[in-house]
């Protein structure tokens, strides 16, 4: 048996691998002889004599055996897809290999070797592609009541424009809320005081307040960064690559005025969450616009970094620029 556990959404992937460990073990390896993990720690290189030898052993005491291989498929060069192939494709019927791979999966499904396995008997697959939108509010409901907690709905969009995606943050902030509100419903207050935005966080709260023409909200999110110890080269880095993102949805908008996030996600690869908020934020500018605002943030980074101009004033004369 072989078994795909693969996606971007890294947290879901390994909570699966963790079930399915703790399933074997229960299942058919109590003593813990059965089960074989390559590479046993991240960056250490998978000999194919070894992997070959843990698939083919005879299970100890049991019925069956376990092997998890991290990233073979993804990080696997062509040249050696055929040799991985030979030995994966003869596993023996006692030998359930588990292929974790942390990579997207429409990438990873491209990939000769996934095609090559796929073609084998008893194939199964659990991809888990980044959460947004409604799954991604449906899943921190879940893990919210999971924990004997309820949360506004203003509370949960806040919470989701802060964070992202990224569930190894979501759920660390989830459980840090519950257990604040120690009973009582979470509410904007809370996230706001408790929830520290990510760099996507930032930089979306920032351009919302821009494209929806608030220079007094901008400026302060600005100082508010400025505070929490950004550099001011940092947050101009921040401004042009969104502006750059901005240019080329508006460009994709004026194209085609019903186009998905899913479909600007692909065309500019960049994660479909990031691209979901640069559609709506899009909205709010011209492409003359966005263009100016380009050349402007080229000559204040160039004239920043050669001490023409400071990095601060060039960050709120921008931010000022963007939001006329």
């Amino acid at each position: 048996m072989t078994i795909f556990v693969y996606g971007d959404d890294t947290f879901r992937v390994a909570e699966r691998v963790a079930r399915m460990k703790a399933a074997f073990a229960e299942k058919f390896d109590p003593t813990g002889l059965n089960l074989s993990v390559f590479p046993k720690e991240d960056g250490e290189e998978i000999k194919k004599e070894d992997v070959q030898q843990a698939v083919r052993s005879m299970p100890f005491l049991s019925t069956r055996r376990m092997v998890i291989i991290k990233d073979l498929v993804s990080e696997t060069v062509k040249a050696e897809e055929d040799d991985w192939a030979a030995v994966l494709e003869k596993t023996p019927d006692f030998t359930i290999v588990l292929l974790w791979e942390r990579t997207e999966p429409k990438v990873l499904e491209k990939k000769a070797l996934f095609k090559r396995l796929k073609g084998t008997a008893d194939v199964h697959y659990y991809p888990f592609p980044s959460l947004e939108g409604e799954k991604l509010s449906a899943w921190i409901l879940g893990r919210v009541k999971a924990l004997g907690g309820s949360i506004l709905p203003a509370a949960l969009r806040i919470l989701m424009e802060r964070v992202g995606p990224d569930l190894w943050q979501m759920q660390g902030e989830i459980q840090k809320l519950v257990a604040f509100a120690n009973g009582a419903q979470i509410n904007e207050k809370m996230v706001e005081q408790l929830v520290r935005a990510s760099f996507e966080g930032e930089i979306f709260a920032l351009m919302d307040a821009i494209s929806c023409k608030r220079p007094a909200e901008a400026i302060r999110l600005l100082e508010q960064e400025r505070l929490s110890g950004a550099n001011d080269f940092y947050l101009l880095t921040m401004l042009a690559r969104q502006t750059r993102i901005l240019l080329g949805v508006r460009s994709l908008l004026d194209k085609d005025s019903r186009i998905s996030s899913r479909e600007i996600a692909a065309a500019l690869e960049i994660s479909p969450f990031v691209a979901g908020k640069a559609l709506a934020q899009a909205r709010g500018f011209t492409l003359q616009a966005l263009k100016e605002a380009h050349d402007l943030l080229f000559r204040f980074d160039r004239d920043a970094k050669t001490g023409r101009m400071n990095a601060g004033l060039a960050v709120d004369l921008i931010s000022v620029e963007l939001s006329k």
